[in-house]
This record gives structure tokens, sequence and C-alpha cells, in this order.
């Protein structure tokens, strides 16, 4: 079964991707949309970003090598 969602399309094609879907949708009747709390800051340091996501620096050295892996 495939699903429309607002940017790609989502493949809902095991029992468990359609209890997780059931899930969600449930904590969303529950609790309504999820609305983040105050915005910190923003950043474009490559390597804050590189923390933030978990990428190892030793890995990829620049953001430049990042681009380059696909």
């Amino acid at each position: 079964m495939a699903t429309e969602s607002f940017y790609e399309t989502m493949v809902i094609d095991t029992p468990e991707a359609g209890a997780n879907l059931a899930k969600a949708i449930e904590h969303y009747e529950k609790s309504g949309p999820y609305i983040p709390k105050k915005v910190q800051g923003i950043t474009r340091d490559p390597e804050i970003m590189d923390k933030i996501m978990g990428v190892s620096p030793r890995i990829l050295k620049s953001t430049s090598d990042a681009r380059n892996i696909r």
C-alpha cells in the first residue's frame, strides 16, 4: 500500500510499518501536531553540523567530501 505524503511516496510494506503509522496517527490525534520548542540558533558551521548528524570528522574532513559521497 502506497500513500502520498507531502514530499514523497510512503511505502507501507510490512505489518510493523503499518503499526508504526497507526501509532503515529493515534499520537497525533491524542497530542496534536509536533510544535518544536524555541530555536536556540542556526549554524552553517560544517563541524557543528557533522557533530549534530553524528558524522565522524575523521571520515569526512570537509563538507566537499560529504557532497561527493552518494
